[in-house]
This record gives C-alpha cells, sequence and structure tokens, in this order.
C-alpha cells in the first residue's frame, strides 16, 4: 500500500510540475524561458546542495526541497562571493559555474564515501519532486500575476534593488562601486542582491527578468519553508501515533498560508469585517481599503506620537521589493531549520556533524551583516536563547553548562566575524547608537496588530507544557527550543517600544525603521508559532489521550472550536493577497493586458521613458564593467537617475537621501548635488573638464528628467564627445554623449 501511495505520488507532482511548464510555454511572454531556465536551476541547486543541509534529528516533509535549496544557495553564493572578494576575480559565470559544480561534486563525495550514504535515493528524490511541485505550482500563479505589472517603479525601493541587481551583474565584481555615488564603493548590505544575480547567472537569465523571477521564486519559497518548518516541529511535539503526520501537515499549511500570503489583523479588521458591517448597517460609502494601509496604521498623521512600520512578505512581493530585509528571508528561514536541527541534536558537541552545524550557523549569521544587518542581530539573539535553553535541558542548569555555552557564544561571534570580513573592510555601519523610547504606540493599535499573534503564542506555551505525561514530544530539547524562538519573538515586538536605532531620520521617523525590520521578522516567526499552535490543537480536537476519538468529549469540543476560529482567521488573513493583487495589479484574468514579466520592456512604450531606453539600448552595447555617467542628481523615489538604474553603470550623484544614510553624513552628497547642478547649468566648458576628469565620466546624459531639473547649458560640455543617439522632446534636445578622453 505504501509503495503505491509512493508511485501515485511521484506520478501526481510530475504531472503537476510538467503542467506548470506547459502553461509557461503557452503564456505570451519574452521571459518564458528564462522562467523555465529559473525552475529548472531551483531544483537542481535543491537537489545537488541537499548533502549541506543537516537536518539532525527533525523530520521534514518533501526532503525539505526549498530549506536545502536556501542553505544550498547561501553555500554556493558565498563561497563564489568570497573567493571573488578576496583574490578579485571576477563574479561571473566561470565563478558562478565552477563553485556551483565543485561543491556539487564534494557533497558527492562527502555523503557517499565519508558519510557511507547513498547520495541517490530513490524516496528522497520522490520527496524532492512534491516540495518542487508546490514551489513551481506558486511559482506559476505569481509568475503570471507580476506580469501586469512588472516595471520598475521609482516610487518604490524596487528602483534601487534593481539597479543593484544591474549594477552587481555589469561590473562582475564582488565588491561593486556604488551606482548613485561614482568613484566610491557601494556602503549598503547588497549581498541579497548578488545572491540573486548568483542565481541569475546560474540559471542564464539577466537582471531584466531575473529580478522579478526572483520575487515569484520568493513567495514560494517563504511558503514552502514555513510548511517545512513547522511540520518538522509539530511532529516532533506530537506523540508517535498516526495521527501526528496529518496534524502536522495541516499545521504546516496553515503557518505557510499565513507567512507568504496572509496580512496583519488590520486587514481583517478594517478590510472585510469593516465593509460587511457597513453593508449590514447600511452605512457603505463607498470607501475601500487601501492594501498598503495596515503597514503604516501607526501613524502620526492619524493622531498617534510618531510613525511606524508593520511589513509583511504578501505586501513585499505584491509591491514588488526585493529589499534586503525580503530577500535575506531565503536564507533566515533556511537558518532556523539548521538552528532548531542543532539544538534538539543529542550527539557530543565534538562529533563532526554537530560542529558543522555550529560552523554553518555561524557562516550564515556572518552573510546577514552584508545582506540585512539587522537579521543578524535578530537572529544572534535567537541562536543564542535556543542554544541556552535546550544546551541546560539536556545538561542541567551547572557552571559546566554555562561554560559550554560561552565556548559556543564565543565560536560563533569570532567565526560570523571572520566570515564576512571581505564585505566589512570595505563598509562603514550607518547606525550612531541606541536610544530610549520616549515615543510609544498607542495600545489598541497593538492589540488590533499583534494580538492574534500573541494568543497563539501564549496558547503554544500552554498546549507544549500542559499534560506532558500524556503527549511527551519525541525529541526532550523540541519544547525549551520553540519555546525560546516564541519568546524571542515576543521581544520582537516589544522591542521597538523600548529602544530604537538612531539613524538619519528623526522626528516622526525615530523609530520606524527599527519597528519596520523587527517586526518584519516578528510576522514571519508568529506564522510559524501560528502553525504549530494549530497542529497542536488539532491533535486534541481528534484524540483524547493520544487516542482517536469517534464522539467529541468535552475536552474536544474546546479545541474543535479553537481549530475553527483559527481556519476562519487564516481564511480571512490570506484574502488580503487576492484583494491586493487587484488593487495593485488589476485583472489578472484578462491576459490581453498583461505586459510580460521584464522589468524593463513595457517602459518602451511610455514617452517619459522612451529616450531614456534608446540610450540603455546603446549603454548595453558597451561592454565595459565600470561604465560612469552623468544624469540628474535624482531625489529618493523619483524618475531621476533611472539611466544608471536601468544599465548598472554609475552616476555621479543618485537618490539624494538614500546616499545620505549610506554616508551618514549629508555634506558631500549636498556638495556633489551642487557640482552636477553647475555642471549640467553653468555652460563653463573648463569646469566641465575637470569634472569629467575627476568622476572619470564616460558618457553624458541629457534626458526629460534633465531638462525638467535644470535649465541646461550644453556649452559646457557639447564638444567635449560625440553623440551617440539624440532626439526632440518638448522642444527639448535631448542627447547621450559619450565623452572623447582627448579633448580634455
Amino acid at each position: 500500500m505504501d509503495r503505491f501511495r509512493k508511485r501515485f505520488s511521484d506520478c501526481f507532482s510530475l504531472i503537476v510540475i510538467s503542467l506548470v511548464i506547459v502553461c509557461l510555454l503557452f503564456i505570451k511572454d519574452t521571459g518564458t524561458a528564462a522562467a523555465v531556465r529559473f525552475l529548472a536551476t531551483v531544483f537542481t541547486v535543491s537537489f545537488c546542495m541537499r548533502p549541506y543541509f543537516p537536518a539532525g534529528k527533525l523530520m521534514f516533509p518533501d526532503g525539505a526541497f526549498a530549506l536545502c535549496f536556501g542553505c544550498g544557495l547561501a553555500v554556493c553564493f558565498y563561497v563564489c562571493w568570497t573567493f571573488c572578494a578576496l583574490t578579485g576575480f571576477e563574479y561571473s559565470d566561470t565563478a558562478v559555474y565552477a563553485a556551483f559544480i565543485l561543491l556539487a561534486f564534494a557533497g558527492y563525495f562527502i555523503n557517499r564515501f565519508i558519510l557511507c550514504r547513498r547520495y541517490f535515493v530513490r524516496d528522497d528524490f520522490s520527496d524532492l519532486l512534491t516540495g518542487f511541485a508546490v514551489f513551481a505550482v506558486i511559482f506559476l500563479v505569481f509568475f503570471h500575476i507580476i506580469g501586469f505589472n512588472p516595471l520598475v517603479d521609482p516610487g518604490t525601493e524596487n528602483y534601487m534593488d534593481f539597479g543593484f541587481m544591474q549594477t552587481i551583474y555589469r561590473q562582475k565584481s564582488a565588491i561593486i562601486s556604488d551606482p548613485w555615488f561614482a568613484g566610491e564603493k557601494l556602503n549598503y548590505y547588497y549581498l541579497g542582491q548578488a545572491a540573486a544575480v548568483y542565481m541569475c547567472r546560474l540559471s542564464h537569465v539577466t537582471p531584466e527578468y531575473g529580478y522579478n523571477l526572483m520575487l515569484a521564486a520568493f513567495i514560494a519559497l517563504v511558503f514552502t519553508c514555513v510548511y517545512e518548518i513547522v511540520y518538522a516541529l509539530s511532529a516532533g511535539l506530537l506523540p508517535g501515533y498516526r495521527l501526528k503526520s496529518l496534524t502536522a501537515k495541516a499545521g504546516g499549511v496553515f503557518g505557510a498560508i499565513c507567512a507568504a500570503f496572509g496580512a496583519n489583523p488590520h486587514w481583517i479588521i478594517f478590510g472585510p469585517l469593516l465593509l460587511a458591517a457597513k453593508k449590514l448597517l447600511g452605512t457603505d460609502d463607498g470607501e475601500r481599503y487601501w492594501f498598503p494601509d495596515g503597514t503604516v496604521y501607526i501613524n502620526a498623521g492619524l493622531g498617534d506620537a510618531d510613525n511606524g512600520k508593520n511589513e509583511f512578505p504578501a505586501y513585499s512581493v505584491i509591491l514588488g521589493d526585493l529589499h534586503a530585509h525580503v530577500i535575506n528571508l531565503i536564507f533566515v528561514l533556511p537558518l532556523l531549520a539548521i538552528l532548531f536541527s542543532y539544538g534538539t541534536d543529542d550527539d557530543r558537541e565534538t562529533s563532526p556533524k554537530k560542529i558543522y552545524t555550529l560552523l554553518l550557523i555561524s557562516v550564515m549569521l556572518g552573510m546577514f551583516k552584508g545582506s540585512n544587518y539587522w537579521d543578524f542581530a535578530i537572529y544572534y539573539v535567537i541562536c543564542g536563547a535556543v542554544t541556552v535553553f535546550t544546551d541546560i535541558k539536556r545538561r542541567g542548569m551547572s557552571l559546566a553548562t554555562l561554560g559550554i555555552i560561552a565556548v559556543k557564544a564565543c565560536a560563533v561571534t569570532a567565526v560570523s566575524t571572520i566570515a564576512i570580513l571581505p564585505f566589512t573592510i570595505n563598509f562603514v555601519k550607518m547606525e550612531s547608537g541606541i536610544e530610549i523610547c520616549d515615543t510609544h504606540s498607542p495600545l489598541i493599535k497593538m492589540l488590533v496588530l499583534w494580538g492574534p499573534a500573541l494568543i497563539f503564542a501564549v496558547s503554544l506555551i500552554w498546549l507544549m507544557f500542559a499534560n506532558r505525561k500524556n503527549e511527551g514530544c519525541k525529541t526532550e530539547a523540541i519544547r525549551p527550543a520553540v519555546l525560546a524562538m516564541t519568546l524571542c519573538t515576543i521581544g520582537l515586538v516589544i522591542v521597538p517600544e523600548l529602544l530604537y536605532v538612531k539613524d538619519i531620520y528623526g522626528g516622526d521617523n525615530k523609530r520606524f525603521n527599527t519597528m519596520f525590520k523587527l517586526t518584519y521578522q516578528a510576522f514571519v516567526l508568529f506564522a510559524i508559532i501560528s502553525g504549530i499552535t494549530f497542529s497542536l490543537l488539532l491533535y486534541r480536537a481528534l484524540t483524547v489521550n493520544g487516542k482517536r476519538e469517534k464522539r467529541f468529549g468535552v475536552r474536544s469540543r474546546g479545541a474543535v472550536t479553537a481549530v475553527c476560529i483559527a481556519a476562519v482567521y487564516c481564511i480571512l488573513a490570506a484574502s488580503y493577497t487576492a484583494y491586493a493583487v487587484h488593487q495593485r495589479y488589476g485583472n489578472v484574468f484578462d491576459v490581453n493586458s498583461r505586459l510580460g514579466i521584464s522589468s524593463l520592456e513595457g517602459l518602451r512604450g511610455d514617452a517619459s521613458y522612451g529616450f531614456e531606453m534608446a540610450a540603455y539600448d546603446h549603454l548595453m552595447k558597451d561592454t565595459g564593467k565600470n561604465v560612469n555617467i552623468i544624469e540628474a542628481s535624482g531625489d529618493s523615489y523619483t524618475h531621476q537617475s533611472a539611466l544608471s538604474v536601468y544599465t548598472g553603470t554609475c552616476t555621479a550623484l543618485g537618490w539624494y537621501v538614500h546616499e545620505w544614510m549610506w554616508h551618514n553624513d549629508s555634506e558631500p552628497v549636498h556638495e556633489r548635488a551642487d557640482l552636477v547642478s553647475y555642471f549640467y547649468t553653468s555652460g563653463n566648458e573648463e569646469f566641465c573638464r575637470n569634472f569629467i576628469r575627476t568622476y572619470d565620466i564616460d558618457y553624458i546624459f541629457v534626458g526629460p528628467a534633465e531638462v525638467c531639473k535644470y535649465p541646461v547649458n550644453r556649452n559646457g560640455f557639447w564638444r567635449l564627445g560625440d553623440v551617440c543617439t539624440e532626439t526632440i522632446w518638448q522642444d527639448c534636445d535631448l542627447a547621450l554623449i559619450k565623452v572623447d578622453h582627448s579633448r580634455l
């Protein structure tokens, strides 16, 4: 029977994967081939890199497909990037393929000859197919949806994120120059985008398509990773009866839906419930919920003490944001799974497996310093808490236990610091200290945003530690590990009410960034907690003392009620995605209005972008890796500085406020903005010559943004190069000029 079920599962997975590929091929999109290659690469990375994922004693479903991919990509990327950073070797196709092939062979050798395990086991491959089928379906759905609004939008930070990817791809360098501050290294956390470029190169896809493909892959990975983590922890907490697998799967789906597609409770209250109440009372005024509202509920404009931010993955993807806190989640979730595997493993601390796992955790934490420093701080604390709780559980409270914990802390700190040195020696931290909060969020709003999550968390703690004699978990250390994560997650919500990290944003926005980054992780962790809680509740609803119950008893009725309420909550939270997709992308069933997955192609029909795309075509033919241009010194969240974003070239000055933040000093940014303005307006040829020499400018761009921002006087630079392309726009002469350095 099990063999038949396995074969049926294999056939079903293959059919689903085949249908996904067929659907991709039938979608009219210039990025179809890129999407198929990208999908194939995701499976290849997961399959070939699975020896590097230490599952320990936890039982992960579907072969831990998504977790193997996230861990494998982290290992491949880190090895490749570090080698290129240390040696100066090009971060190119050659380095990317070489790193992957060498690590794949190393994984096979270790697995086959050192661990003495078969590398290719049919059951493992079958499980991976199941996970890949789920991933592929979600990937296909969002590939289709994103195609309705795929363009780089200057109103959001995807403008910056795409620019990072394009710059990394063009420069073929591990340590890149700043695309918006020519002549200096980029002082920002860009390793997440560098990892996305690794995937682009590995799948032979350019960032034009790779940016949106990574967005689709991100949401699919969040779903599958959370499902795998919740299943593993739930199965470990539940006793070994037949219903364990069923309830663990149900909890996994619950948590995955909340994490990937759900919104915070603000949407439930002010979206469907408020609308239903208005219709019931006959007071519907036609005003509708705007999908970003729940992320800025704490708002000085609404009478609060200051501004706060509470974002979540569904909103990030629908907005098209591949920022540091978003893309790093691909690595955060595997780290969490590896941490639980380490904490619940009873092997000796000096065993090779335990040493490798601790080393992997340390390196991944170190990598976070270059991809999203907030995640380093958050998960350093969570790793410490889980280690303390599990070690004390196994060994008891003693000086020896505390000594072992201290040694581990020192080892993790040292390795994580050394591992990221190639990045940190070229980086200056932007923050300037920790401050005590003198403003706080209204309690009622905190309850709206986090009330249900806290109920799930408290319920989980009670369910884990109530009646433990009858419902003992398989691995002793799972309970303290989950408890540590739960307490830390609650702390992520509380900390922004007590402390904040000081940056350039003051006044009403001083807590904004701290709350933003901490609660983003809290949302995902609460989704995991909610999924585990749902598993335990469902198990209690279906059993009494671990035995299946034909008739619900007094104890079961309460659990059944709780399960039903939780299920309704999950459905309402997930309805946000459908609603927000409609607002952001329109009617996604009207295939004729779909633009395609390209981030740039749709700009060609826009008069405001048309000349920039003509200049783009010319600059992309220039094979130079470090190409510097001058264009309008763009203000943040505007169309200015577009050409550097599209082409991966470096402009003299880009988004003003962002550069100010990255340098933690407005003076050099303000000074360069004045120089750029004078370059375009002065008509002083000698000044323009000196400017070009100083910043090694290769191209001068006069586009729509330039003539709108400055009264352009061409006399200063017209004779310093040759016109590559030109046109007339609203009675203004537009041109891209290639500098002839022999004329300087």
